[in-house]
């Protein structure tokens, strides 16, 4: 027995020693080192020693006290300040420049008349009378006391200022003889008929045809001669 056991430790030895060299050959231009705790290989039918995992500790958390704040008094609502009021100005409203007036269209007034006979005609083609109308009504007013010279002869186309109203208003004449000219134009609403004198707040009218249809007619010419008559004896 005790032989074989020192048969298995020869064994052994030579194997080591075998190694050795073999691992010498292997390695011979290498350094080499032993280690003092190299395992011994382990026979295959050995079972693997499986060490036994150490448990991972756990880190502790430390949670350190969190210094807490002293509360806050609740402040009432009417012991706060009122906040700022904001005003908010609306934007100026431009304020349009009052419109310049225009001036007023002055009305040219009524020619100025200096005798109490006006004489009222219209000759659109030129300012004075056609020569023979004017010798033919020069006639007449003298057949009935009035001549042209003693007379207002106006030509209506020509005349600056027709409203006639201020002349009734003011009486700035005894008789208006008006020659073919209807007296709306001259602003008058009157209603005359033609060859009839009538007296209108105490100024006399009278409307007739145009001189040149009385001249050319001789039944005109006769009603021209009554109706003047007429007239200028009633006054």
């Amino acid at each position: 027995m005790e032989s074989a056991r020192n048969g298995t430790w020869t064994f052994i030895e030579i194997m080591e020693h075998s190694s050795v060299a073999f691992f010498q050959i292997l390695y011979q231009h290498e350094t080499l080192f032993q280690l003092e705790d190299r395992a011994r290989p382990q026979d295959a039918t050995s079972e693997e020693i499986t060490e036994p995992e150490l448990p991972i500790p756990t880190p502790a958390t430390v949670q350190a006290d969190v210094p807490t704040l002293p509360a806050t008094p609740a402040i009432p609502a009417s012991a706060l300040p009122p906040a700022p009021a904001i005003l908010v100005q609306p934007p100026a409203t431009p304020v349009p420049s009052p419109a310049a007036t225009p001036p007023q269209a002055t009305v040219p007034a009524f020619p100025a008349l200096k005798h109490k006979v006006l004489v009222l005609v219209d000759e659109q083609k030129q300012t004075d009378m056609i020569m023979s109308e004017a010798l033919f009504l020069d006639n007449i007013l003298k057949a009935v006391g009035h001549s042209l010279e003693t007379s207002d002869v106006l030509n209506f186309s020509f005349m600056p200022g027709q409203d006639a109203r201020t002349v009734l208003s003011g009486k700035k004449t005894n008789f208006f003889i008006s020659f073919g000219v209807p007296l709306i134009k001259l602003h008058l609403d009157l209603l005359l008929v033609p060859y009839t004198p009538k007296m209108v707040e105490g100024v006399w009218f009278l409307l007739v045809d145009p001189l040149v249809v009385i001249e050319a007619d001789r039944n005109l010419k006769k009603k021209l001669w009554q109706a003047l008559q007429k007239m200028f004896e009633m006054s």
